[in-house]
């Protein structure tokens, strides 16, 4: 037995599933987002023949799907925060390329990931001085009043201390909250 179906009940169909396919961060695109800069700088890269800005935000873009298709124990929402995480991967694998290049002597290769470098700080927010994270780390350590701390209060002073990932790298963090609880201990 054959049910018979007309054209434009197969096409809503179709459509309506060919949507929820879709990756989901691409669906909640909010204007002034990270994420639709980023969208906009591809098609821009694209109308100006910029070959090397294509290839870095087309990347990061891949990157965004990859964590948003991969993410199974919380959902992706590509918050401005998850995609400074993305980008600061990104930028972590370009310095570590530059060090093996350069150790390598091949100078070609290390301009090409110096310039991908430059790019991709470009689209993370200023970041924070060591003065100022020393002082967050000081104000936390007064604030919760720890009393003698040494390093061995290096976990507690982490938790406690809510900077934003993208403003100050954790490990620029890790190395000013050992280097003020050092300070301290003498």
């Amino acid at each position: 037995m054959f049910l018979l179906v007309s054209r434009p009940f197969l096409r809503s169909n179709l459509f309506s599933i060919s949507n929820n396919l879709r990756p989901r961060f691409l669906s909640k695109d909010v204007d002034g987002s990270l994420l639709s800069r980023l969208k906009f700088d591809v098609k821009d890269a694209m109308k100006n023949k910029d070959q090397l800005k294509l290839n870095v935000v087309r990347g990061l873009l891949s990157d965004i799907t990859y964590a948003s298709k991969s993410s199974t124990s919380k959902p992706f929402l590509a918050s401005d925060n998850e995609i400074y995480e993305i980008i600061s991967r990104a930028i972590k694998r370009r310095q570590e390329s530059i060090d093996q290049f350069s150790r390598a002597n091949r100078l070609d290769l290390v301009e090409n990931e110096s310039s991908e470098l430059l790019l991709l700080n470009s689209y993370l927010p200023q970041q924070m001085s060591v003065q100022e994270i020393e002082l967050e780390v000081v104000k936390v350590i007064d604030q919760f009043d720890l009393g003698d701390v040494g390093i061995k209060d290096l976990g507690k002073i982490l938790k406690k201390l809510n900077l934003d990932n993208a403003r100050a790298p954790k490990k620029t963090v890790v190395e000013v909250v050992k280097k003020v609880l050092s300070s301290r201990k003498t």
